[in-house]
């Protein structure tokens, strides 16, 4: 696909003591299983990371901020100023079991809209979303001026196409794909939903040296 993939890897988790990309999750860490489902959708993957030297053995392309250290916004920022292909897909390095079909279908639905974002309980999941490089402007205009409120922006600053779980369910279970590494506990959670979706064929455990 025509389009281009990035992963927020993010610092080091309070919570967790490590940077979650490295967390262990069925014999591979969370940002291995993202890679490789990448990989196998886009024309590019890369990573966005303040901290580039973590990131030199996956054989990708690492970019820091543009504007450091201001949070997910960032992030955002960075991936599409950085990014080769349009749109872009971002997604946190903590949610390893999103499904390829769904972020498939997001990026179908781009169309005019500046994002695709999902809602899960009322939620903007800005960090699992498409954007389109037309927003670029619009998140350099908000650094700029200190406006760091994600889900504000999202609202308030751009066109965004909301997708409810309604119109996720068909892509699979939305607790197992939206599920979120925070602490060792979720981290425990985290293993037992990829030796399930191992199971069902639907995580593998490839060489990202390849």
């Amino acid at each position: 696909m025509k389009a281009s993939g990035a992963i927020l890897a993010g610092g080091k988790s309070s919570r967790m003591k490590f940077n979650k990309a490295f967390a262990q999750i069925d014999q591979q860490m969370s940002i291995e299983i993202i890679i490789h489902k990448f990989k196998s959708i886009f024309s590019e993957t890369i990573i966005i990371s303040n901290e580039p030297e973590l990131f030199q053995g996956f054989n990708l392309p690492v970019f820091t901020d543009v504007y450091p250290r201001l949070g997910p916004v960032s992030g955002i920022h960075a991936a599409l100023y950085y990014a080769n292909y349009e749109p872009v897909f971002i997604l946190g390095c903590d949610m390893p079991f999103l499904s390829t079909q769904l972020i498939e279908n997001m990026i179908s639905r781009i169309d005019n809209y500046h994002s695709v974002v999902p809602s899960i309980d009322g939620f903007l999941q800005a960090t699992a979303a498409v954007y389109s490089k037309t927003s670029l402007p619009i998140f350099e205009g908000c650094l700029k001026t200190q406006k760091l409120k994600l889900t504000r922006i999202l609202k308030e600053e751009l066109n965004s196409l909301v997708l409810n779980e309604d119109n996720m369910r068909p892509f699979g279970e939305i607790s197992d794909m939206f599920f979120n590494l925070n602490d060792n506990e979720t981290l425990e959670q985290a293993r037992k939903i990829a030796g399930r979706l191992r199971q069902s064929g639907l995580i593998v455990r490839p060489n990202i040296s390849e």
